[in-house]
């Protein structure tokens, strides 16, 4: 199967900003300057970590290797508070959460402190299983308190078991499929348990939209969008 490889990059970092300009008050007291400017040293002007995301879609999956380098020229310590050291979230078309990493996995709460040395790399990675075909951002970032290091890059997912569409509710069949209509042709699908779960708040006649796959002519519902 073919392997579609994407990469982007971010430097990301805390900048030091600068400016020129005095306040004072010019009175026969002598005022002072109320507000002094203290110019950064030059080499507090730099960025302290540089991200990357590289997507490769096989196997009907999504892997995410996320990199975070330290380029700050020294010695950085990073404070997580779990096992989870870093985390992803994906948006649809609309800017719509579909998931989150950290939602979906169990992780320890201990508080851990990791010691990342001058152009030390840490890496994580993630495999999406049960993304539609379809445009996303994805983005992430990682869980420390003293450094996020976000990234986002658009993701294309076009080899998914996974299909998103619209259509109008006809009616329930059995507790087990319904029908629906596609562009005027009326098509059976067979329901999973999550699809079953928020059959109630359909309504016959409107419209809905739903993720679903196919197998052997057969046509499944993974789970309905809702408002």
């Amino acid at each position: 199967m073919p392997i579609k490889k994407m990469m982007i990059v971010l430097v990301v970092g805390l900048l030091t900003a600068c400016g020129t300009g005095s306040n004072s008050n010019d009175n026969s007291n002598g005022g002072e300057s109320q507000n002094q400017i203290e110019y950064p040293k030059q080499n507090e002007i730099a960025a302290n970590f540089f991200s990357s995301i590289e997507t490769i879609e096989e196997n009907n999956s999504i892997i995410v290797n996320y990199k975070v380098k330290n380029i700050s020229g020294k010695q950085v310590k990073l404070t997580f508070p779990s096992g989870l050291q870093a985390d992803f979230i994906v948006y649809d078309e609309e800017g719509k959460k579909v998931k989150q990493y950290s939602e979906e996995v169990m992780s320890t709460q201990a508080i851990k402190e990791v010691i990342i040395e001058n152009n030390q790399e840490i890496q994580n990675s993630f495999t999406i299983s049960d993304l539609y075909n379809g445009r996303f951002k994805l983005e992430a970032f990682l869980t420390a308190k003293e450094e996020q290091a976000r990234v986002v890059i658009d993701l294309i997912v076009e080899k998914s078991l996974f299909t998103k569409i619209s259509g109008v509710y006809v009616g329930q069949i059995d507790p087990h499929s319904i029908e629906v209509d596609i562009k005027g042709e009326k098509t059976a699908f067979q329901l999973k348990e999550e699809a079953i779960n928020q059959l109630p708040s359909l309504k016959e006649g409107s419209e809905v939209t739903f993720v679903y796959s196919e197998k052997d002519s057969q046509k499944t519902i993974e789970k309905f969008s809702i408002q």
